[in-house]
């Protein structure tokens, strides 16, 4: 896999795991009641695993010799 995205991939999924703290197990009740801190943890979170896939997907997909952007699916453009 040509490229350094396979490697930030990996390295925003590590990060993601031991950085993003585990919930606590309690009985506190939830939805409306979270705080904005919450949504913002959930929100960064969301962000940062879809852009480690996104990665991690454009680099195992990448065709070998296409130009970047170019042509479609299948056929002819």
């Amino acid at each position: 896999m040509p490229g350094p995205a396979p490697r930030v991939a990996a390295l925003l999924w590590a990060l993601l795991i031991t950085l993003t703290p585990a919930a606590v197990a309690s009985a506190r009740p939830t939805g409306s009641s979270d705080g904005p801190a919450d949504v913002a943890l959930a929100i960064g979170a969301t962000t940062t695993a879809s852009v480690a896939t996104g990665l991690w997907l454009r680099s195992r997909y990448r065709r070998e010799g296409a130009p970047e952007g170019h042509g479609a699916e299948g056929g002819d453009p």
